[in-house]
């Protein structure tokens, strides 16, 4: 699938729920200042101010929904735009001989993909035929620090022993690691020649296959661990287990900066290959199109320094740097032209559908926020006001999530106008719709 893309969605997804949390946080805080304000009957200067906090950064996570609606329409219709182009460029060919007549074009083949050489750990004792890639873990039984967050105490730092994939060095004193033990070394081996019938495929969509398959270590791959490590810095025992090869420093005990490592491999089998052909063997598709000078002039613009805060930049950067360039795509089964462009589709819509949600939710969160001086208004109301500014706080932010609605709508419309005009009006005609009824629908009850 297209996982240049899953990168950074996950990344702008953990931040932007990261913003939620930090933002509900942030009310919980003022309903907290106003039920102490509530118990003691006083006012103090910083809970006079705390209302306009957040109805300032209420403005701010609007801010943050409309780069994110806009750029989330800027990225569908773009890509929905390539995908349908592509398409039709792309041509399907028979992978049992290498034809001439579509080298350097984008094609789709599918079929078994086989080899000849073998994948070899001489460290380990393994040889692997019908192997893709070869996928080799390590881990240690280390320190590794956590915390957690208490109302009373806040922040606490404490230290468990578990083991980690990486080598955690803010563990000091009496909780510190010895990196020294860590002599064995992650990697990946990639086969080079793997062929999909008369094809060679290339290193770049070999390195994309996916590791499924854990190998169960035996006996004599503990031998061969032994023969090659020896008693290297003090581990004096080595164990086959499952999937595991474990340095142990005491025999049948798990001691702090022990090791294990296990492995993972991608076979051949069933293949589906969209790219670009070169001779008898691939290169990625580059797409070029009216889009390309578009994206390079906002490229240029992220290039010039801008003072701002850091949580925009960081937005920005993600927000812009998922446009989708070039194909080369790899599939682990047999599929037709049609199901490749629109698994791909579909995808696309998935994701579009996930961030319209969030940013549509950012919005009507600013917008509460917005009102929040309402709120903190009702709660001086003796002996009631707070339970009344609860349940306004909840009312606001029902509104707030139904005015959002037009808005994010309007911001998805004038976005599709730039490149997709048809999409930006049906956005644009739906929020005049919405936002008619609930203005007629104000004007009634009033």
């Amino acid at each position: 699938m297209i996982r240049y893309y899953q990168q950074y969605h996950s990344f702008f997804a953990f931040a932007t729920f990261s913003l939620l949390i930090s933002s509900c946080n942030a009310i919980n805080h003022l309903r907290e200042h106003i039920q102490k304000y509530q118990n003691k009957h006083f006012r103090s200067t910083h809970q006079e101010e705390i209302p306009y906090v957040a109805f300032i950064f209420g403005f701010l996570v609007i801010f943050w929904a409309f780069i994110t609606l806009w750029y989330n329409e800027r990225r569908y219709s773009i890509t929905w735009f390539r995908l349908e182009q592509t398409k039709k460029l792309c041509i399907s060919i028979n992978s049992a001989e290498v034809n001439p007549n579509t080298n350097n074009q984008l094609i789709h083949i599918n079929g078994e993909s086989k080899t000849n050489d073998q994948i070899v750990d001489a460290a380990f004792g393994l040889q692997m035929k019908d192997c893709i890639k070869l996928v080799r873990k390590v881990e240690m039984y280390q320190w590794v620090q956590k915390s957690r967050s208490n109302k009373r105490s806040g922040r606490t730092i404490y230290y468990v022993q578990e083991w980690s994939s990486f080598f955690h060095s803010e563990c000091t004193d009496e909780h510190s690691n010895d990196q020294s033990k860590w002599i064995v070394e992650e990697e990946t081996q990639t086969n080079l020649n793997v062929r999909l019938g008369a094809y060679l495929i290339s290193k770049s969509l070999a390195e994309q296959t996916e590791a499924k398959e854990s190998l169960i270590m035996f006996m004599n791959n503990q031998q061969a661990v032994a023969n090659y490590f020896g008693q290297q810095k003090g581990f004096q025992n080595f164990e086959a287990n499952g999937e595991y090869i474990y340095f142990q420093q005491n025999k049948g005990a798990v001691t702090l900066n022990d090791l294990r490592v296990s492995f993972n491999a991608a076979r051949t089998g069933p293949t589906t290959i969209v790219s670009q052909q070169n001779n008898d063997s691939f290169t990625p598709f580059i797409i070029h199109d009216n889009f390309e000078q578009t994206l390079a002039g906002q490229q240029n613009l992220e290039n010039v320094q801008i003072s701002c805060l850091n949580f925009c930049c960081v937005c920005c950067k993600y927000c812009k740097a998922v446009d989708f360039t070039e194909i080369n795509w790899i599939f682990e089964s047999i599929l037709t032209k049609d199901q490749v462009f629109q698994s791909c589709v579909q995808e696309l819509e998935y994701i579009t559908m996930i961030f319209r949600i969030i940013g549509n939710l950012l919005m009507g969160l600013g917008f509460c926020m917005i009102f929040s001086p309402i709120w903190w208004l009702i709660s001086l109301f003796p002996l009631v006001g707070f339970f009344l500014a609860s349940f306004s706080g909840f009312i606001f932010f029902l509104v707030s999530l139904i005015i959002s609605i037009p808005f994010s709508l309007l911001i998805m419309g004038l976005a599709q106008l730039f490149y997709n005009p048809k999409q930006g009006i049906v956005f644009i005609a739906l929020c005049c719709v919405i936002g008619a009824g609930i203005f007629f629908y104000i004007q009634s009850q009033s």
